[in-house]
């Protein structure tokens, strides 16, 4: 159709001079209509008015045509990606066919060689931007497909990418769109081209938050920090990632705003990728009081020990559970676990269970928790008839908690039922915190 468009129309420049005798549609105009007005004679004026309106009612045609009744055969047909293609071509094509009108009609109208020239250039132009516009709306359908093709697959790079490709391709369809435009017009690109790259430099200096963006974003596809959906923390920003463009990245915080981030940014700067943990640790310490006695102490252990066994959602490998020490007020339990769920509202609610099963154990084994209490004792004055009992020497009481002595615990205590870790070929690393101890 462009072909169409920019051939016919040179066939008006072979249009009769002014001074041969009248042929054509000038033959048969009646000479009022054959007044001179700026070098056009009033029926080319009105031809020209026609020509337009023709083309005008026929586009309108083509969208109705095309929205109406070839839409409603791609429905009936099931053609899916033939409807999109259709919606979104109706515009641009209807447009086309007002230049196709121009290009057939004008070399009847006789206008000289200027006006031949001006209609020319409009009709290429017009012609040309069809063209693009086309492209750059069918880009959507593209990118609906690459969006359906993205989803069926377990990788996240490709929903990622997809934003990219669909920008880079609009903005590569108008970029040439516009070189195409300014060829059909006569203007020597070249020569523009080489006038631009005298201010490239300026250019780059001006843009280099830009270029610098720009060569962010690709460390960032080149490196995965993170996918779309992730959750992550950087500096203090946190939340999940919605996009990730040429320029910016936007990250959804939990409070549901979104938030802004250059890719030069992102690329320098520590991001911590917490939608990639394995196991979501929990940590917490269990206190109880001090009249509890050494052998309920020990149940008590084991009984949080079989509880993280039974519960599907705890890893079973590595956990700690153990009395840690002697408190200001409480005997204190150290429980450190890690749990495999996918996201935050299933660990807060495995969590739940946990924290619930322990509370069942302790009432079970008649156990209480500490909280934070003075208690001062007033110790009654002995019966001064009281007999006098002879105290056990201080020798014996340390020999009998020592090696061979009859309260000598040896490095194996002896457990109640004998709960622990079911060790595994995980990697011990994915769980115990760097340093030799306790986070």
């Amino acid at each position: 159709m462009l072909t169409l468009c920019t051939s016919l129309l040179p066939l008006a420049l072979q249009s009769t001079p002014p001074d041969a005798a009248p042929s054509g549609l000038r033959a048969v105009m009646p000479g009022w209509l054959r007044g001179d007005v700026f070098g056009i004679e009033a029926w080319q004026i009105i031809g020209l008015l026609l020509l337009i309106l023709v083309g005008i009612v026929l586009r309108k045609l083509a969208i109705y045509v095309i929205a109406t009744y070839l839409r409603r055969i791609t429905r009936k047909l099931d053609a899916l990606w033939l409807d999109r293609i259709l919606s979104k071509a109706d515009s641009p094509v209807a447009t086309l066919l007002v230049a196709g009108t121009l290009a057939v009609g004008a070399p009847f109208l006789q206008f000289p060689p200027t006006g031949d020239f001006v209609i020319l250039l409009a009709v290429r132009t017009l012609a040309a931007f069809s063209v693009v516009w086309l492209l750059y709306r069918l880009v959507d359908v593209l990118s609906v497909v690459l969006e359906a093709r993205a989803a069926k697959t377990e990788s996240k790079l490709d929903d990622q990418l997809v934003p990219l490709i669909r920008k880079s391709l609009k903005v590569f369809f108008v970029v040439i769109g516009a070189i195409f435009i300014l060829q059909n017009l006569d203007v020597d690109v070249g020569s523009l081209l080489a006038g631009l790259g005298l201010g490239g430099l300026a250019f780059a200096l001006a843009a280099k938050d830009t270029v610098a963006n720009f060569f962010g974003s690709v460390m960032i596809f080149v490196d995965k920090p993170f996918h779309i959906g992730d959750w992550i923390v950087m500096a203090d920003i946190e939340g999940t990632v919605e996009e990730v463009g040429f320029r910016t990245s936007r990250i959804r915080t939990f409070y549901n705003s979104v938030v802004t981030v250059p890719n030069a940014s992102v690329t320098n700067s520590a991001i911590d990728n917490m939608g990639r943990r394995r196991f979501r640790r929990y940590k917490a310490t269990l206190g109880l009081t001090y009249d509890t006695p050494p052998d309920k102490m020990q149940a008590f252990c084991e009984g949080v020990r079989g509880v993280l066994l039974a519960m599907p959602e705890a890893r079973k490998d590595y956990f700690i559970v153990e009395f840690q020490g002697f408190g200001d007020c409480a005997l204190e339990v150290l429980l450190y676990c890690f749990f495999e769920t996918p996201d935050w509202g299933s660990e807060l609610r495995a969590r739940t269970r946990l924290n619930l099963s322990i509370l069942q154990l302790a009432e079970a084994l008649d156990v209480s928790f500490a909280f934070p209490t003075q208690t001062l004792h007033l110790a009654p004055p002995p019966p001064a008839d009281a007999p006098r009992r002879e105290p056990r020497p201080l020798r014996d009481v340390v020999l009998a908690f020592g090696p061979g002595g009859d309260h000598a615990r040896s490095s194996a205590m002896t457990p109640v039922v004998g709960f622990e870790p079911r060790p595994n070929d995980a990697e011990p690393a994915e769980a115990a915190p760097r340093g030799g101890g306790a986070e």
